[in-house]
């Protein structure tokens, strides 16, 4: 039997190029045999509910365009607490590191995933949060982070993406985020650890890489194994941030004497000023925040096994 499958598309990801391809998208599924059903976002959040709404119609639900809107699509489908409609990516975004991360590569690697490859059941990270003064929930998939994580998601603008590319984009990021950022004061604590004090970032993640491939944020990081890998960094001054810039490209920052990165299943963190959350490259949310492991929470198409 055929996969009932719906495609929610960004059309601003990648430039606006996501809208474009849609029809072509639609052609090529059909040449796989495979017929499907389509919307388009109109507003932030938007891919949210037409993804709760879809949940349980559909046995997929494919998220085109970048990580943001897969973030939205997988969101609807967990809050819509069906365990029936499996997540997709077609990856035309710009960081498409949940697609790298469950071995889509290409736009065709996914197209064929969709009619044929195998589904992975993945953990997520439950996001406990503030939005306007009211507790809120989110959910991610690759991290959550409070602190550095933020500016760098606020500096790394569409122009910064349109101009300098997926390569470039997120160190052009970092480094005008550095101009302007001051460790806030925070107090974590984490299963029995506890820190307290100005901290640079602090970050609970699934992911081992981040950031379009190009930063190696949490290594070892696995999207199935029931564990959150935590980075507690405190205060580094701009030259002292500027020189861990390349570990933290390789994933050897964990050593540095100023870095603490550990297993864990709770974070709960306190901040002073309040501060933005960036989840999945997104910011949504702010402190005081709780990131929990939420273990198989979510079916996901992969490209494992696919003939290349």
């Amino acid at each position: 039997m055929a996969r009932r499958v719906l495609l929610i598309a960004n059309p601003n990801a990648a430039a606006g190029r996501s809208a474009a391809r849609l029809e072509k998208l639609l052609v090529d599924l059909q040449a796989r045999g495979l017929a499907a059903d389509y919307a388009l976002t109109s507003r932030p959040r938007h891919a949210v509910d037409l993804a709760r709404d879809a949940a349980g119609e559909y046995d997929v639900i494919a998220a085109v365009g970048g990580d943001g809107t897969m973030n939205e699509v997988a969101n609807g489908i967990l809050f819509s607490n069906r365990n029936d409609t499996a997540l997709a990516v077609v990856p035309l975004g710009t960081g498409n590191d949940l697609a790298r991360l469950v071995g889509i590569r290409t736009v065709a690697d996914s197209l064929d995933a969709l009619a044929q490859g195998a589904t992975q059941v993945i953990d997520a990270i439950e996001v406990s949060c503030c939005e306007r003064g009211n507790p809120t929930k989110h959910f991610a998939l690759l991290y959550a982070a409070v602190g550095f994580a933020g500016e760098v998601g606020r500096h790394t603008t569409p122009t910064i993406k349109a101009i300098f590319g997926q390569r470039f984009c997120y160190s052009i990021g970092f480094f005008l985020a550095l101009l302007r950022f001051e460790s806030p004061n925070v107090k974590v604590w984490c299963d029995e650890r506890e820190f307290n004090g100005r901290m640079f970032l602090v970050s609970a993640a699934k992911a081992e890489i981040i950031g379009g491939g190009a930063m190696r944020l949490s290594p070892g990081a696995k999207i199935d194994d029931g564990k959150l890998y935590v980075n507690v960094v405190e205060h580094l001054g701009r030259l002292e941030t500027t020189r861990c810039f390349p570990r933290l490209l390789m994933g050897t920052h964990t050593t540095h004497p100023k870095v603490q990165y550990f297993p864990a299943t709770v974070l709960n963190i306190e901040s002073h000023p309040q501060m933005n959350l960036q989840l999945d490259g997104e910011l949504l949310g702010t402190t005081p925040a709780t990131f929990a492991v939420k273990s198989k929470a979510l079916r996901v198409i992969t490209g494992w096994g696919l003939s290349r």
